[in-house]
């Protein structure tokens, strides 16, 4: 049942409400709303499909941190042959990190999303900007969370060519369970800052991009196909995809260029830099246009797991695997749309 003083909001009655208050309030309008089955289905199958994306596109994504380090012969989308060709199946090494940031990060988005989406509602941010600023506060959350786990991701992805250049005689980490054990915190949260700053911005955009597109599509709706609205739904979903992370790019380089050097910084074998410290020693070596290098590896690497994530989204339509949760949650009462 809800609290007096969400009642009393729901009821228009003007009050002030107390931080405690409004987070009460907000973790309640969230619970009911992950209690819709569609709701439910609809988390467990993006982090699913999120998970097998990043999978068919984790070559690339080693690829884009070589690329962000800076190394020699790995500094360009057409490098990709030879990377694979150099580490075999080692290139899968840390996608077990990737794998499990994606049902966490599913797990956070979905819930977090709606309760700072009733958060900022009761703050009256208006409906407008609201999944913007949602959006990037969960963001903000989400980078924080996927921190420790990118960072070992990101010595496994460099790990093999350390070896075959003589940096380092044995492996710091066979695999990310060990890595997740063995690495100092230091080492873990060393880039915290940059990626989430780089996870905040892109969820900022990609939640207002989604929500003005599907403004768009139900003011239309009846002029299309279901299957039109579903393919005009997953391109428009996949440009907001490649909107934000071209945006947000600078911060991805800087949380990329922190992260390779962040075990060497850590031990003491290098000087430690700041994300400030990093951010101009990049605009001093390549100017402004440095802050993108490596942006077309980025850019294709998120159009591959979009382009597999929305083919999955479609799939499922197609194939009614929704059809048993749009049963039970009209049932209960709930809206039959799928929502952010």
């Amino acid at each position: 049942m809800a609290s007096a003083a969400g009642l009393a909001v729901h009821q228009g009655v003007e009050s002030q409400l107390s931080f405690a208050e409004i987070c009460r309030e907000a973790s309640f309008g969230a619970t009911r709303s992950m209690a819709d089955p569609l709701v439910r289905q609809q988390a467990a199958e993006g982090a699913v499909l999120r998970a097998g994306a990043a999978f068919v596109a984790y070559p690339v994504d080693v690829l884009k941190t070589q690329v962000q380090a800076g190394h020699p012969n790995y500094n360009r989308l057409r490098s990709l042959p030879r990377l694979v060709g150099d580490y075999r199946l080692r290139v899968f090494s840390g996608y077990p990190g990737v794998g499990v940031n994606s049902f966490v990060m599913g797990a956070l988005m979905f819930g977090g999303y709606r309760f700072f989406d009733n958060f900022w509602r009761l703050q009256k941010v208006p409906d407008y900007w609201r999944p913007a600023v949602a959006g990037g506060s969960i963001g903000l959350i989400c980078g924080l969370v996927a921190t420790p786990l990118e960072q070992v991701k990101t010595v496994l992805a460099l790990q093999e060519s350390w070896l075959k250049d003589g940096k380092i005689h044995e492996r710091i980490y066979p695999s990310v369970v060990q890595g997740m054990i063995r690495a100092p915190w230091q080492l873990k949260f060393y880039a915290a800052a940059p990626l989430m700053i780089r996870t905040g911005l892109f969820d900022c955009q990609l939640f207002f991009y989604n929500s003005r597109l599907r403004e768009w599509i139900d003011a239309r709706r009846s002029s299309y196909s279901p299957s039109t609205t579903i393919a005009i739904s997953t391109f428009g979903f996949m440009l907001a995809g490649l909107l934000g992370a071209t945006v947000n790019y600078p911060f991805d380089l800087v949380k990329g260029r922190m992260m390779s050097e962040a075990f060497h910084a850590t031990t003491g074998e290098r000087s430690k830099s700041s994300m400030v410290g990093t951010f101009r020693r990049v605009l001093k070596d390549g100017g402004v246009l440095g802050l993108f290098r490596g942006l077309p590896t980025r850019s294709f690497l998120h159009a591959t797991v979009w382009c597999v994530v929305g083919v999955g989204r479609e799939a499922c339509e197609r194939l009614g695997m929704r059809e048993s949760a749009k049963k039970r949650s009209a049932a209960q009462g709930h809206s039959q749309k799928l929502n952010a």
